[in-house]
């Protein structure tokens, strides 16, 4: 490091001030931010952290992963944001002012590692802080409801968004959605073999002359539907012992 680079690095380092802190100074919140509790909803997590000096603290991490979220249920990691990924091994530090700083806002949005869907029910949002001295944990449960029967998805008033389930078909060419309520044709097919249970959401629509099709937003693979193979997989031959 030459005379001019050192100097900036100094310069840098004392621009603004700031403390070591209690861990009751610095403290990590979080909120969970939904417009509905239907499957395949997503969700906001933000995340902010609560200075209460009335100087700038400083909080190192050792990568470049902040911050850990964990979507739970019966104890098991459903959806991870650090699922397939390795932080960088590069240090970081946030400059943190007084009072209440947004750190960021992660949209989760609603289905497995494995690209299903959830199962209806409870499950718990896990944040960890990765700092090097903040290193907290906080939980919040949050919950979804059943889809609704394709029976009152047909009843619907049209454009109305709602999250329906069931076996997906195919009949004189055309895309259809069965549970036990009913039948609801659908937009377009759920992938180029759908197989078992599929979680759809969408909204009913006019083709006109009285036929209705459900148009679609969004689906996945139900829960309960094996997850598919991954490419690397497809066609391989297993191996034995």
């Amino acid at each position: 490091m030459n005379r001019a680079e050192f100097g900036a690095a100094i310069i840098a380092a004392t621009a603004a001030p700031h403390t070591r802190f209690k861990p009751s100074d610095l403290v990590a919140e979080f909120a969970i931010k939904r417009d509905s509790s239907d499957l395949l909803a997503p969700f906001t997590v933000q995340i902010s952290l609560r200075n209460a000096t009335k100087t700038i603290v400083r909080v190192d991490f050792a990568t470049t992963d902040l911050y850990r979220i964990d979507v739970r249920r019966d104890d098991l990691t459903v959806w991870s944001n650090a699922f397939g990924h390795t932080p960088l091994a590069i240090a970081r530090r946030i400059d943190v002012p007084p009072g209440l700083f947004r750190l960021v806002s992660e949209i989760v949005d609603g289905t497995t590692d494995d690209r299903r869907a959830y199962a209806p029910g409870r499950y718990v949002v896990r944040v960890t802080m990765l700092g090097t001295t903040l290193k907290t944990t906080s939980d919040k449960t949050i919950e979804f409801v059943p889809p609704i029967p394709i029976r009152a998805a047909r009843m619907m008033k049209l454009g109305t968004l709602v999250t329906i389930s069931g076996t997906a078909s195919i009949v004189a060419g055309l895309p259809y959605l069965t549970d036990e309520s009913g039948t609801i044709r659908l937009e377009h097919p759920l992938g180029l073999h759908p197989t078992g249970s599929y979680v759809v959401r969408g909204a009913l629509a006019s083709l006109g002359d009285d036929v209705r099709e459900f148009a679609i937003e969004r689906f996945a693979r139900g829960y309960d539907n094996p997850p598919e193979p991954s490419p690397s997989a497809k066609g391989s031959t297993p191996s034995h012992p």
